[in-house]
């Protein structure tokens, strides 16, 4: 690790700045195999544990002010109701880019510095400069330079930094798991962007381990439930470069065994909800339209007429005619909104409720 001694601008006082040491040709004793559970999941209607999980890892105001938006409301600005909510709707575009960021990742074999620039651009959409290496200097924790508890290297080594990681990342002769771990750590010691360094490096990581395992619990989540202070000191154990050829930190073992025994959970989770769910149908003859309505309520538990011609191009008589026949199975119950104009919408507790555990098991998972 190097430290590289600058004057800030505001005055004139000595800082260090942090220079990583490079990746290439640090690896060669490094072995690691997380054994990550990757067996064919049953699949529960147009559910999905990575979108439903992304309100935690979409950085920005998504652990913040956003914290506090429920899964109602989020459902009911996804509704197409017309529901105004501004933090739930802020929470909901987050959540979507971090989908599009991972998306994108998922369809490259080889990654450019254009491609991490467009992630980027995707997760930190918000921001003046997304999507653009960032020409000043930047700093983790503090409100100012001085109070820092870290300062990233100096705007003129980014490049180089990058360039070595992108080379990095790239040899397919490094495991998976490695470059995933030590990518994403060197990547946060870069922190090559003005904002949304976090984000990216998040999306980073999950793709790179899905590829080889499929969906995971992100690591990161483990921060929720154990309140350590491990996952930074998981980065910046490889600042130093002996750790580089040391078996990686502790805290990734212990992060992607714990999600691997949640990501289980969740689905034991949703298998008892599908077999309550069948209860309420047994014996029922659904429509084909049914059927559809079912399955979207998996990820979409609240709906409305003008939502499901979006989503089916469903006339309102089809639309109607479906609801209907959900709410005589007591899956569906219609609900009045004072806004916009007195709404009807339709919502299916059982599925909320599936969601609240599902929500509930993140922090209370050993």
């Amino acid at each position: 690790m190097e430290k590289v001694k600058r004057k800030s601008r505001k005055d004139n006082k000595t800082i260090y700045c942090v220079v990583p040491p490079v990746l290439t040709n640090q690896y060669r004793d490094l072995e690691i195999d997380f054994n990550l559970n990757n067996s064919k999941q049953s699949e529960y209607g147009d559910f999905s544990l990575s979108v439903f999980l992304s309100r935690y890892l979409a950085g920005n105001r998504s652990l913040n002010e956003a914290r506090a938006v429920s899964r109602k409301r989020l459902a009911l600005v996804s509704s197409g109701v017309g529901y105004i909510d501004p933090l739930a709707i802020d929470l909901s575009v987050q959540m979507n880019k971090y989908q599009e960021a991972k998306a994108y990742l998922m369809s490259k074999e080889n990654f450019a510095l254009d491609d991490i620039c467009q992630v980027n651009r995707f997760v930190a959409y918000e921001h003046k400069r997304s999507g653009k290496i960032r020409n000043s200097q930047n700093w983790i924790g503090g409100k100012s330079l001085l109070s820092a508890v870290y300062i990233c290297p100096p705007p003129e080594f980014v490049s180089r930094l990058m360039d070595n990681w992108l080379t990095f990342i790239n040899d397919k002769s490094i495991p998976k798991e490695i470059v995933a771990i030590l990518g994403h750590n060197q990547f946060q010691s870069i922190h090559p962007f003005s904002d949304g360094n976090g984000r990216t490096a998040r999306a980073f990581l999950q793709t790179i381990l899905e590829k080889k395992y499929g969906e995971i619990i992100h690591p990161s989540l483990y921060r929720l439930n154990s309140n350590s202070d491990e996952y930074i000191d998981a980065i910046q154990f490889t600042l130093e470069e002996k750790n580089l050829v040391a078996p990686v930190h502790d805290y990734w073992l212990k992060s992607l065994s714990w999600g691997n025994r949640l990501k289980q959970k969740m689905y034991d989770i949703l298998a008892s909800g599908e077999i309550i769910l069948r209860q309420h149908l047994a014996m029922a003859s659904l429509s084909t339209n049914a059927i559809c309505l079912i399955n979207y309520l998996w990820k979409q538990p609240i709906v409305c007429e003008a939502g499901l011609f979006k989503q089916f191009s469903w006339d309102f008589l089809t639309a109607r005619n479906t609801i209907q026949e959900l709410i005589n199975l007591n899956i569906l119950f219609p609900r009045k909104l004072r806004e916009p104009n007195n709404a009807l919408i339709y919502d299916c507790p059982l599925i909320f409720n599936i969601w609240s555990q599902l929500d509930d098991s993140i922090f209370n998972c050993d």
